[in-house]
């Protein structure tokens, strides 16, 4: 039985980081106006569909740093 609870551990953990990032990444994402090699909506097909891919945006697929969105009532 707890052979059984590691796996569990082991499963549950790397899939809750993973949803973390996905969140985080696609939060990025939606909030800046360019990106880089790739349009918004094929890196959120990429984040979605590959395991850890929300780590490939955060790391070389952002815009500029200064490339978000100001916020504005107008």
């Amino acid at each position: 039985m707890q052979g059984f609870n590691i796996i569990i551990i082991l499963i549950i953990i790397p899939f809750v980081i993973n949803l973390f990032l996905i969140a985080l990444a696609i939060t990025d994402l939606m909030q800046r106006e360019n990106v880089k090699y790739l349009s918004k909506t094929g890196w959120i097909v990429i984040i979605a569909l590959l395991p850890f891919s929300s780590l490939l945006y955060l790391a070389v697929g952002r815009g500029e740093k200064g490339a978000l969105q100001e916020k504005s009532g107008r």
